[in-house]
């Protein structure tokens, strides 16, 4: 089975495998090709969504939690080859003018490249004309499914006006959208700071639909 994985899948799946702990990297490994088939590519693996991963082990003898699962998805799907850290969160400035807050469904340090219903970690960005900033990193660290992992989900992000995903379904952007949330698909993985960039730029004189946002946010701010 050695001679069929290539330097750069066997550091992955070693990496990947730190996510389970309780699990040997050869056992690891068995129960994905048991799944997929040889030979063993990263092609395949990025084809494993967390359900899937899930169903994997769940057919074996072995308990993995929700958690460990999207850590190991995030990892086996990634473009590159990493642990899956968090960033730090930096001395904070005061912006100054209107400001939104961005929430970023990520993985990798400072990153668009989490699904929302899967996603490590949520990043909580400031943005304005001034400039932007992190303010906070968020973990994913309920174990629920459906319905009321998507209520805490949204909780979760509650105070942000806006968020960027890598993906979201239909339902779950529905729901994010009444709550008053505007998800920003990204069609790929990138830097957070491409749309921090690019919404620091309007700031002075936002489109109608951020305009809104502003508006509303002003508005509440009134209220307390």
């Amino acid at each position: 089975m050695k001679s069929n994985i290539n330097d750069n899948l066997a550091l992955r799946l070693a990496v990947a495998s730190k996510a389970i702990p309780d699990i040997e990297l050869k056992q690891f490994v068995s129960l994905l090709v048991g799944h997929c088939g040889e030979p063993l590519t990263e092609k395949k693996l990025r084809a494993l969504s967390p359900k899937v991963l899930r169903e994997v082990f769940q057919s074996s003898r072995y308990s993995v939690e929700r958690a460990q699962v999207n850590q190991l998805h995030a990892i086996l799907s990634s473009e590159q080859i990493s642990p899956m850290e968090a960033p730090v969160v930096p001395e904070q400035t005061l912006l100054k003018g209107p400001i939104v807050q961005l929430a970023v469904s990520s993985n990798n340090l400072e990153r668009i490249d989490g699904h929302f219903g899967s996603c490590l970690r949520f990043l909580i960005y400031q943005v304005s004309a001034q400039g932007f900033q992190l303010v906070d990193v968020r973990p994913v660290i309920e174990n629920l499914s459906g319905d009321a992992r998507t209520s805490y989900l949204i909780d979760l992000i509650g105070d942000c006006q806006l968020l960027a995903t890598l993906s979201i379904g239909g339902p779950a952007a529905a729901r994010v959208s009444r709550a008053d949330i505007l998800p920003l698909k990204q069609l790929t993985p990138q830097a957070a700071r491409s749309i921090l960039e690019r919404l620091q730029t309007v700031m002075d004189c936002p489109p109608r639909w951020l305009a809104k946002l502003l508006e509303k946010q002003e508005a509440e701010a009134c209220l307390l």
